[in-house]
C-alpha cells in the first residue's frame, strides 16, 4: 500500500504547480520533515520504495546540509516520522519539493551547456 502511495505522489509531483514559492524558514521545516519520512521509507520491505526513500533522502539531505551546516543528524533520526493521512499529505508535499528541485537543475544545466554546434555550409 505504501508503495502505491509513494508512486502516486511521486507521478502527481511531475504534474506543474503554480503555487508560489515558500519562505526560506517554510522550506528547511518542510525539507527536515521530508529527510525524516524519506530517512523511514528507505527502511521499507519493498526493494523500490527502500531505493527511492534512500535516493530522496539523500536529496533533502545535502539541502538542509546546504542550508544549515552542522544539521543534527540523530535528533532528525529521533523524531517520529508521521502515519496516516498526514503522512500521504507530507508524500504529496515532498514530491512537489523534489519536482521544483528538478525544473531548478535543468535550468542550471541549461545556463551551463554550450551552444550547439551546427555545421558550417
Amino acid at each position: 500500500m505504501e508503495s502505491v502511495l509513494l508512486a502516486a505522489s511521486l507521478m502527481m509531483a511531475a504534474a506543474p504547480t503554480s503555487q508560489p514559492a515558500s519562505a526560506p524558514a517554510a522550506d528547511a521545516a518542510l525539507d527536515r520533515r521530508c529527510f525524516r519520512l524519506m530517512a523511514d521509507l528507505a527502511e521499507d520491505e519493498n526493494p523500490r520504495v527502500q531505493s527511492l526513500g534512500q535516493v530522496a533522502a539523500q536529496y533533502f539531505l545535502g539541502r538542509i546540509d546546504a542550508a544549515t551546516p552542522g544539521f543534527d543528524l540523530e535528533a532528525a533520526m529521533a523524531a517520529e516520522a508521521p502515519a496516516g493521512a498526514e503522512r500521504e499529505a507530507l508524500l504529496g508535499r515532498c514530491g512537489d519539493a523534489m519536482q521544483a528541485g528538478r525544473r531548478d537543475f535543468r535550468t542550471i544545466g541549461e545556463a551551463l551547456s554550450a551552444p550547439s554546434r551546427r555545421p558550417t555550409a
